[in-house]
């Protein structure tokens, strides 16, 4: 995750370059429009008073932050019933059955689906 985060900074600064050192204003304008639409996508920000793209470096630490706390943090539920009792939370154990995999292929009326 990491690796294509930096990917995507470094992308975001090639474009962010581009745009801000083209002396053409076509070619601004149309870059303007195309990367307004994804500015959180690209780790961008803009700023209409000086008309230049800025990097948002606080965008990819939160995307980083948000996967570690799914992937690592809460991933299993050991290291979270770990934590509650850690601060002093009580927990219990829990026992967890695989359902079976029958479906039932009884067509049901109108009737009985719904009322």
């Amino acid at each position: 995750m990491e690796a294509k985060t930096n990917e995507a900074l470094d992308t975001a600064r090639e474009t962010i370059d581009l745009f801000n050192s083209a002396k053409n204003q076509k070619v601004k304008d149309n870059l303007r429009d195309k990367l307004k639409h994804d500015l959180n996508k690209l780790y961008m920000s803009y700023d209409s008073i000086n008309d230049k793209f800025i990097l948002n470096d606080m965008l990819p630490k939160l995307e980083l932050y948000n996967f570690q706390v799914n992937e690592v943090v809460y991933k299993s539920g050991l290291s979270i019933k770990k934590s509650f009792e850690d601060n002093g939370i009580e927990t219990i154990s829990a026992e967890y059955v695989r359902a079976d995999d029958t479906i039932s292929t009884k067509k049901l009326s109108f009737k009985d689906a719904f009322l």
